[in-house]
């Protein structure tokens, strides 16, 4: 009996006294003689659907009889089924899958492979602005900056592998980030384009031995940024529970302190050089009260009604393409 077999390994193996060390999550093509094995794809995660595939340069398989082990126990068989699928067990856990394969003449052979899934998980970081105690995650906005950080679950000897000991090999939009890229290499940071299109990243992890052993890939879509604005209420602060939108009535009050919150520009502060906030009162420019973000509203006269017509624009000077306009109605008088 001829024997072939293509292991991939995640741990050290000895066999007859010859020590080698591969990476299971590596591209599984095992060829002797004359058959052949794949797996695809060539790094599971744990729990993905694998499927192993025969394949054979001089044998007629179509009309040979192939016998699937899985974990040394038979179970799919018949004439020509040369491909099997499978689920892919955690991490680090191995799994056996064997093929015999019988020809009309009565010769057998057979291929091996063991599957050890790995992974790779990526966690997107945008690093845009958010007024203190927000509670919400940060939006990742046009022309803004990112952070991508990689966690890779790959396990040897039953122990997970530190990011330090692995090489990242990190692209964005299909081109190699080589600066980038390297030992413990876990993190990068990148900034939108200009025109405005998504972001295309992806990572190869690898072993201290240059051995694929994990790989993922994430598109990151811009969005917009937004400017909220608040009552600075002289006796409670800013009162972020409710920003002013559609109508507000001011009543009886001699005046109306408001301010503007950007959401999501990259800025290093709400009022610093690096931003521009205009605001207009019935389609007229005013300057703001103090600092820029800044506008307060003062009722001369409690018994005249009207109603004044509030825009904002919010803008960064850095990066134009970052900018934002809010509206809303100060109704006042009786």
């Amino acid at each position: 009996m001829q024997k072939t077999r293509n292991t991939l390994f995640l741990v050290i193996m000895l066999f007859l006294g010859i020590s080698t060390f591969a990476f299971g999550q590596s591209a599984a093509t095992a060829v002797q003689d004359s058959l052949q094995m794949s797996v695809s794809p060539q790094t599971p995660n744990a729990g993905d659907s694998v499927t192993i595939t025969l394949s054979s340069f001089s044998m007629n398989l179509d009309s040979s009889k192939v016998t699937w082990y899985v974990d040394g126990v038979a179970g799919q068989e018949g004439t020509g089924l040369t491909t099997l699928t499978i689920a892919a067990k955690a991490a680090g856990q191995m799994t056996t899958v064997k093929a015999v394969v019988e020809t009309p003449d009565g010769a057998t052979t057979d291929a091996s492979v063991d599957i050890i899934p790995a992974g790779v998980d990526l966690v997107i970081e945008p690093t845009s602005y958010v007024p203190p105690f927000y509670k919400g995650k940060a939006i990742f906005t046009n022309q803004g900056s990112v952070r991508i950080v990689a966690i890779p679950n790959v396990i040897e000897n039953g122990q997970k592998i530190s990011s330090k000991n692995l090489i990242f090999d990190w692209q964005q939009d299909d081109a190699a980030m080589p600066s980038a890229s390297g030992m413990g290499d876990d993190s990068i940071t990148v900034d939108g384009s200009v025109p405005i299109n998504d972001i295309n990243i992806a990572v190869n992890v690898l072993d201290s031995s240059g051995n694929l052993v994990a790989q993922s890939s994430k598109v990151i879509s811009a969005d917009d940024p937004q400017v909220l604005v608040y009552e600075n209420s002289p006796l409670y602060g800013i009162l972020f529970n409710k920003a002013i939108s559609g109508n507000y009535y001011l009543g009886q009050k001699n005046e109306l302190d408001l301010i503007a919150k950007p959401y999501f520009f990259n800025l290093t502060s709400d009022s610093g050089s690096d931003s521009t906030y205009k605001w207009l009162v019935n389609g007229n420019f005013v300057e703001p009260s103090g600092r820029t973000n800044e506008l307060i509203l003062k009722q001369v006269n409690n018994n005249l009604a009207g109603t004044a017509a509030i825009t904002l624009t919010a803008n960064n000077n850095v990066r134009i393409f970052q900018y934002a306009t809010d509206d809303f109605n100060v109704n006042f008088g009786i």
